[in-house]
This record gives structure tokens, sequence and C-alpha cells, in this order.
């Protein structure tokens, strides 16, 4: 497969990958129970209300034990005070890949080959028993985890493997285009005519074309 072994020994850089990291999980929405100076019991309380307060509190939430990926730059894991992890999911959590089980091989080989190419927020991950991955997994750019990098240097028993250089450098390269991309309504480049000869930009709005479209 794509996995090294490191020893406990060895720096923490960007591909490791730690089974058991917290995650804080609450809702702004919700109700918070926080412990009070003074009092015995925990109260409930808005978020709003906490920040009424201008005040530190201690809040009772809610963690969950995920596994996570180093997405900080190896030379920044090694000295800057907080890492970057992401978080790694079971595939079948991706939505374009719930019926994954279902699929027969041929499907799978192609989903998997268009899916980890087209879709940016993802990294698929092989399974590997000594990782602690009995399926394939994913990579979620979208759910970062951040932790003290000392923190993280006491937990290296938890570290079970590190991406081979290839995978990392596949897994910097689509990091990397997962966070500098961003919209483009690319129609601006058509002319008047153009745009009403397009089969779906001759339908928008007269009020969301361009002055040179109208």
């Amino acid at each position: 497969m794509y996995y090294d072994y490191p020893p406990s020994s060895d720096e923490i850089e960007q591909g490791d990958i730690f089974l058991d990291i917290p995650r804080v999980a609450f809702s702004f929405s919700e109700l918070l129970s926080i412990v009070e100076e003074g009092k015995d019991k925990p109260v409930s309380i808005s978020w709003e209300e906490i920040l009424d307060k201008k005040k530190d509190v201690a809040a009772i939430l809610g963690i969950d034990s995920v596994p996570a990926i180093v997405a900080t730059q190896s030379c920044d894991a090694q000295r800057k005070e907080r890492i970057t992890l992401c978080e790694i999911v079971a595939l079948p959590e991706i939505e374009a890949f719930e019926k994954y089980e279902r699929w027969s091989p041929q499907q799978r080989a192609k989903e998997l080959v268009h899916q980890n190419r087209e879709m940016p927020g993802i990294f698929i991950l092989s399974p590997d028993e000594k990782m602690g991955f009995s399926g394939r997994m994913a990579v979620d750019f979208s759910s970062t985890i951040r932790v003290y990098r000392e923190d993280l240097k006491n937990f290296t028993a938890k570290r079970k493997g590190r991406l081979k250089e290839f995978a990392c450098e596949h897994f910097r390269e689509k990091l990397s285009h997962f966070f500098h991309r961003y919209a483009c309504d690319e129609r601006y480049i058509l002319n008047k005519e153009e745009v009403n000869a397009h089969p779906r930009y001759s339908k928008v709005e007269s009020a969301r074309l361009y002055d040179h479209q109208k």
C-alpha cells in the first residue's frame, strides 16, 4: 500500500496519520452546560449568553475520537506552536460513495479514479489493518482540528503511519488546491450574442448579466 510506519521517535511530518484525535462537538444553536464559579451544579446557557458574560467559563462539551492526518507542512509541524490536522472518515460517509460497498469491482475502479480526481475536498486512503483501517477511508479537508505541537509530540504512540512520498505529493497537491480555489462565473468572457446562444446562460435574467452582455 502507500504507508510507511515511522518509529515514535520520528519528528512529526505532513502526512502523518493519528488515531484517537479528540474533536470537540457542539452547536451554537444548542444550549451548553457550564460550571459557574461558586456553584456545585452545571447550568444550561446559550452561546450568546456566554459571550455577554465577557469572562471565561468552564463548559461541558461533547468530544469525539477520530482519526486524522497532519496537514501542516513538515517544517512548520516541527517548530510552530500549533498543528492542523484533517479528519479521516470512512469512505461511504462521503455522499458520492454512499453505495460504494455495493458497487462491482469495475464500477469501483472507475469511480475511485474519477471522484478522487474531481472532488477537491477529499483524499482517498487505502485499507490497511496495521493502520487500523479495515476499509477504504477518506481525508475530509473541510473538517480541520488544531492541536498544540507539544501535545501531539506526546501522542506519537497513536501515530499509526505516514503517507509514502509519492502519495504525500498528491496529498499536498490536493490540499493546496482545495484551499486556494475560488468560485468563478466564467460566463463573463461571453458577449451578448454568445450568451444568447448558450444553452444555459441564455436563460439567465438580464439583471444578472454583465453590462457588455445586455
